[in-house]
């Protein structure tokens, strides 16, 4: 075939003229973009490239951040627990334990009306007129007569001075430039700028084509401590989306009053791995509401001067909601992410409307990865840290193939590795060549049922489960299965939506959203779920399935998986189910060794019927169940490798009943191979995701066979007619 090119953005900036043309024809680039600190040349915008802008409103215009300090973003946080163990008042180091260059404390908007302080001991709110704030250079909360040997806290509202990605990008690279700060839209005052700035930004940028928002309005959530190591990270947090302003909005809107403590929840936070109230959910639609109203307000703006508008699903990403109803009608024309893995990959083009998608690779051109270690510098290996990444990638490429793909940070450093520079080659050939052969079009999947995760957040957080931040392992896997996969909530069950569903698979720590708290002791829930898996359909639960404390049971779904777990109240019952572990059962065919997923398990068998795959009978490492008609797999943990990848699917098409076809119908035997088949273009693809060479048996879609053998990470494509040919 003729050489592909397009479909690849470049990091340029000015000063490396030559370098960039140089690496245009190199990875057959088709845009620039520019970086945090960088700008393009006028040789680079007149080059005839598409060109992107970032734009980051909140922090764009620092002379008005710094002329207006209170309208800094806020957020709530919580002091360290402290305890009484002397007569007289309590004194309390609010700030202690964060960093001082990141907050500071609001003393602007009334203490008394936004600030509590609590006795963690009883859980009782300490009245107003028994504490008092002591203001100096560090501000301190006295707390008058507490209980000796009660544990204290205090909530308290800061203003955020130092924005995360400032902060993230300054202590990365070793910046000692000035600290920027972000400014809160939802404040009037700073909502009416923000959009007058745009325009004029717009206008002095007249050779942007694209606007790429990095991204709207509030950062997920992260919090250093005084080292500047992490105190709290969760990437769907809505902590920092926080404001006196818009908590009076919200008082107005919903007729009741959000409480710090309402947010901070007892030191927890809103964090994405708690079960959410009923308030938090509020406030999430309210902010939602709000955020989405003002990003198509820009939107508008940018589309009514000729340009496009690009979301970039990262950084200031909360309250936008991609995969929230109605994402689309902000008006985005193109979405853009950072892409470590199959995962991330899927969490960009699977989110609904009609824009173009397109993932930034790694390694970043950063001097060191998000792990602080080397990349581009001293002994690092930027050749291995791209490979790594990209063979997590392939597996999802193959069923989702996205429009565009690119690279983030400073170009100057990849310079300095030739063997970098031919590897992204071979590397944006091989994406173009998916995206050539399948069209982009849906490739083949077993079944006529999904394969669902079921938690609290279900389609919100799709491709976010059970994680922070890069990807969780179980998500992993299924972003490169051939299956339909899906996200639902406990309300899709209450609701009926199990009739399109083959398999529902529960991952996540008890009492977590992920598992699912008390949902699990809901009539509805358990007996819907009993009736689907009695009928035919399949589970599996992972760690904590179904877990809740309630009726003398903590799986709630023992009956169904087969086991229960040891917490404590069952010690004094003998474990006396205790089967040998069955090495020939079907989903351990591709194991070479024995299931051990390296956690230490108090799991133990509950039913006869249940068959032992890996650990003990009172140490399941892995476990199979029949319940009616229909099948269910327990694990005690997951981790990824191509044995564990290849466990799973195989544990998905059990429960599916979908064994022969799984194995035998557009299909590879070797784990550490994949493909897919693409009905619309009648293209098959095979490929060796490791750097070893591989030789695997290949199964067209009659069932048919051929034995070939692949080079390192080689890419074989065959035409359906080519493959019946060398088929036995």
């Amino acid at each position: 075939m003729e050489k592909l090119t397009g479909g690849f953005t470049l990091p340029a900036q000015a000063g490396m003229d030559k370098e960039v043309k140089f690496l245009t024809e190199k990875w057959g680039v088709d845009a620039f973009r520019d970086s945090d600190g960088t700008v393009l040349s006028d040789e680079i915008l007149e080059m005839g490239y598409d060109i992107y802008s970032t734009l980051c409103l909140i922090r764009a215009d620092q002379e008005y951040n710094k002329a207006n300090p209170q309208e800094c973003q806020q957020k709530f946080l919580i002091s360290e627990k402290i305890t009484c163990t002397e007569e007289g008042d309590l004194v309390i180091d609010i700030m202690k334990g964060y960093l001082r260059d990141q907050f500071k404390p609001d003393l602007d908007n009334d203490p008394k009306k936004y600030w509590q302080v609590f006795d963690r001991t009883t859980g009782e709110e300490v009245a107003l007129d028994q504490w008092e704030i002591i203001d100096g250079d560090v501000v301190k909360v006295a707390i008058k007569s507490p209980i000796k040997y009660h544990v204290y806290t205090v909530n308290f509202l800061v203003y955020q001075i130092w924005e995360s990605t400032s902060m993230y990008n300054h202590i990365t690279n070793n910046w000692t430039s000035e600290h920027q700060s972000g400014v809160d839209p939802h404040k009037p005052k700073t909502h009416d700028h923000l959009l007058n700035y745009l325009d004029r930004w717009i206008d002095e940028h007249p050779n942007t084509d694209y606007v790429r928002f990095t991204s709207m309005m509030y950062q997920f959530t992260l919090i250093k401590d005084e080292e500047k190591r992490n105190k709290f990270l969760d990437w769907q947090c809505f902590m920092d989306t926080i404001s006196p302003y818009a908590l009076d909005e919200f008082e107005k809107e919903y007729g009741y009053k959000l409480t710090s403590e309402d947010l901070v929840n007892q030191g927890y936070f809103s964090g994405c791995y708690c079960v959410p109230s009923q308030k938090l959910l509020d406030w999430m639609d309210f902010k939602t509401k709000f955020v989405r109203g003002f990003t198509k307000q820009c939107v508008k703006q940018v589309h009514a001067k000729g340009r496009k508008a690009v979301f970039f699903f990262c950084d200031h990403w909360i309250g936008t909601e991609p995969y929230k109803p109605d994402f689309d009608e902000m008006n985005f024309d193109g979405i853009i992410g950072p892409c470590l893995s199959g995962v991330e990959l899927r969490r960009i083009t699977d989110v609904p409307g009609n824009m173009f998608t397109e993932v930034r690779l790694y390694p970043y051109f950063f001097e060191v990865d998000l792990q602080d270690r080397p990349v581009f510098k001293d002994d690092g290996d930027p050749v291995a840290a791209c490979k790594h990444w990209w063979k997590s990638i392939r597996r999802a490429l193959l069923r989702a193939c996205p429009d565009r793909i690119g690279f983030g940070g400073y170009l100057e450093l990849a310079m300095a590795y030739p063997d970098f520079l031919d590897y992204v080659a071979v590397l944006a050939d091989e994406f173009r060549m998916v995206k050539e052969k399948s069209k982009q079009t849906t490739p083949y999947s077993i079944g006529d049922k999904k394969v669902v995760m079921l938690d609290v957040w279900g389609k919100a957080r799709a491709w976010m489960h059970n994680e922070n931040w890069p990807a969780g392992h179980v998500p992993e896997v299924l972003s490169g299965i051939p299956a339909d996969v899906d996200f639902i909530n406990f309300d899709d069950i209450r609701n009926g939506i199990l009739d399109d569903v083959g398999c529902i698979i529960n991952w996540g720590q008890a009492n977590s959203a992920w598992s699912g708290g008390e949902n699990w002791i809901d009539e509805e829930i358990v007996t819907k779920i009993r009736e689907f898996v009695a009928n035919g359909g399949g589970f599996i639960g992972i760690d904590a399935p179904s877990a809740c404390e309630h009726q003398g049971s903590f799986f709630q779904l023992a009956d169904v998986l087969g086991v229960e777990r040891e917490v404590g109240n069952t010690a004094a019952w003998a474990k006396n189910i205790q089967p040998d572990v069955s090495k020939d059962h079907f989903i351990l065919a591709d194991m070479t060794h024995e299931v051990d997923f390296g956690v230490q398990s108090k799991v133990y068998l509950a039913n006869e019927s249940a068959v032992l795959l890996g650990g003990t009978g009172d140490a399941v490492q892995m476990a199979a169940n029949t319940f009616g008609k229909g099948k269910a797999v327990y694990l005690s943990e997951f981790n990824l490798t191509p044995e564990h990848n290849r466990l799973f699917w195989r544990a998905v098409v059990w429960t599916m009943g979908l064994e022969e076809e799984a194995l035998t119908k557009w299909a590879t035997s070797n784990i550490c191979t994949d493909c897919a088949f693409y009905p619309e273009t009648n293209q098959f693809v095979v490929m060796n995701n490791t750097e070893e060479p591989q030789t695997s048996t290949i199964f067209n879609g009659e069932g048919k066979s051929v034995e070939l053998s692949f080079e390192s990470l080689e890419m074989k494509w065959f035409t359906a007619d080519e493959l019946d040919d060398i088929c036995k």
